[in-house]
């Protein structure tokens, strides 16, 4: 099992190294709204400048990271679902959807 604090640095890695290895600088964890689920926590971000100046062109295009307890890779969750609906999706084993 994943703790906080270790799903708050593995996003941030994530984010830093895979994500936006452009402008690791630029990204700013928000410890304090990460979010248990039984599959893994999802853990919030943002951008210095969105911060510093609150316009929306600066903000991240997704600010969730989610990472799984079992060890899998950290990742942006799908955006056409809320988190906690994905979360839900994958601690029952029904994510992926199945393809017909």
């Amino acid at each position: 099992m994943v703790t906080k604090d270790e799903a708050v640095k593995v996003a941030a890695r994530f984010l830093q190294s895979i994500a936006y290895p452009d402008r690791p600088d630029s990204v700013v964890m928000l410890p304090d709204t990460a979010i248990h689920f039984t599959d893994g926590w999802s853990v919030r971000f943002d951008f210095k400048e969105h911060i510093e100046t609150g316009a929306f062109i600066d903000a991240p295009f997704t600010s969730v990271v989610v990472v799984p307890h079992d060890g899998s890779a950290a990742h942006f969750p799908p955006s056409h679902l809320p988190v906690s609906e994905y979360m839900a999706l994958r601690a029952a084993g029904d994510w992926p959807p199945a393809r017909h």
